[in-house]
Formats: C-alpha cells, sequence, structure tokens
C-alpha cells in the first residue's frame, strides 16, 4: 500500500478538466462536489415550498420552520438586532451550505470541499462583502469609513488607528477561511491514518497487532462520530463568526 498516494488521493483536489485545443476548463472534484451538493439543496428547497403537503412534507415544514428560528434567534438577532433580519436568507443559505458540503465529505467517492482553502477563502470572501454591505447600507459611504476609528480617539492617533483596524477587518476574513480549511482537512487526515492503521496491522502478524488493531478500529468509530459533530460545529462557528463580524458594523460604538 501507497501510504502517500492513499493520503493524496483522498484529501487533495484533482483535475478532471477538459481541454480544448489551448482552453482548459477546469473540472475538480471538489468543485464538483459543490455542484451537486448545490444542486441537491436546490430542489429539495423548490420541492418543499412547492410540494410540501402530506405528513413527510408537513414534517419537513415544520423542521424548516425551526430550521430559521434557530438561526434568527440563535446567531442573527443576538449581534445584529432586529436590523439583522434583512440579512436572514444569507446566513440560513451560509449555515445549510457549509453543513451539507462538510457532510458530503463523509460519504463514500465523494470528498470535503471546506478543506480546499480556495473553497473557504470563497465563503470567507461572500461574508466579507456580507459585512461591507451591512456597513455601507447602514451608515453610509462616510459612516462606514468613520467607524474604522473608534469614536474619542485623538485626532493626532487617527492616521495610525485607521490603517490598523482596517488590516483587522482583512484578517477577520482570513480567519474565517482558514480556520475552516485547517480544521475539516486535519479531521479528515486524522481519520484516514487511522484507517490506514488499521490495514497496515491488519496485514501484520495477528498476534503483533491484536493489541493496536481493536483499539485503533474502535478509535476509527469514535473519531468518525466526532467528524460528524465536527461538520456541525465548524458550520455553526463560520456563520456565527459572520454574524459577530457583521454586527460589530452595523452597530458600532
Amino acid at each position: 500500500m501507497n501510504i502517500t498516494e492513499t493520503i493524496s488521493h483522498h484529501i487533495l483536489d484533482h483535475d478532471w478538466g477538459i481541454t480544448v485545443g489551448s482552453f482548459h476548463l477546469p473540472i475538480t472534484t471538489h468543485s464538483v462536489t459543490i455542484f451537486c451538493v448545490s444542486v441537491i439543496l436546490f430542489f429539495s428547497l423548490w420541492w418543499l415550498v412547492n410540494f410540501h403537503r402530506g405528513k413527510a412534507g408537513r414534517l419537513l415544514t415544520v423542521l424548516s420552520q425551526e430550521y430559521v428560528s434557530f438561526i434568527r434567534n440563535g446567531l442573527v438577532k443576538p449581534y445584529l438586532g432586529e436590523e439583522g433580519r434583512q440579512f436572514l436568507p444569507y446566513f440560513c443559505t451560509l449555515f445549510i451550505f457549509i453543513l451539507s458540503v462538510n457532510l458530503a465529505g463523509m460519504l463514500p467517492n465523494m470528498k470535503t470541499a471546506t478543506s480546499n482553502i480556495s473553497v473557504t477563502a470563497a465563503l470567507a470572501l461572500c461574508s466579507g462583502g456580507m459585512i461591507i454591505y451591512g456597513g455601507l447600507k447602514f451608515h453610509g459611504v462616510i459612516g462606514f469609513i468613520k467607524g474604522f476609528v473608534p469614536s474619542g480617539t485623538p485626532a493626532w492617533l487617527v492616521p495610525l488607528i485607521f490603517p490598523l483596524e482596517v488590516v483587522s477587518t482583512l484578517i477577520k476574513v482570513c480567519v474565517l477561511a482558514i480556520r475552516l480549511f485547517a480544521n475539516m482537512i486535519s479531521g479528515h487526515m486524522v481519520l484516514l491514518c487511522l484507517l490506514l492503521l488499521v490495514f497496515i496491522l491488519g496485514k501484520m502478524n495477528l498476534y503483533a497487532g491484536a493489541g493496536v488493531l481493536l483499539p485503533a478500529m474502535f478509535l476509527e468509530i469514535f473519531m468518525t462520530f466526532l467528524e460528524l459533530l465536527v461538520a456541525f460545529l465548524q458550520a455553526y462557528v463560520f456563520t456565527l463568526l459572520t454574524a459577530i463580524f457583521t454586527g460589530a458594523v452595523v452597530h458600532t460604538h
């Protein structure tokens, strides 16, 4: 077993691109995963809105209402107040999309696209756009720029404080991208290494490997359930941080 090849196959993205002459259409495993998740979510929600009759439909309607209430009352309202109601569709979409992509990586022949820094960077840029939009919408251009300088700051400190606050906002966006990427790829690498350990020990002498084989198998099962928890947690934290950062811009002090 080539361990390096196995890890790269399950962790790294792979290009399925189509080349026509000098033009290359980049189609990767992660982009296919994102496309499949998007299509499934779109048609599922479309069905829920248009064909929600019957017991199953009513149950899904209740669950969707509880989900929206959870995002509104648990994430948006505490940090953005009543002004955040107009941003609720974005936060609902953000949470369910990240969660679905995270869980897709647990399925056979699928990969976790959020373990790709390019994907998490794109999500972070979307949240960065939401932060800027919230500031511009409620304070205007001048008010948004003034928000980078805390009230009461001496005039001689403004040239120092202003660029620091701008850089701080950029760092917040980078933090969103890096923490989601790092948590998802590290979790999958741990799972894969434990699984490889089971196969490696299985090829060894039974008596030599039995003392480690069974604990490794149980640890793999435990880590799988833990990874499911992490998938929910990372979607929640990403959405929560976006709400906190947006609320800080909307409600300046």
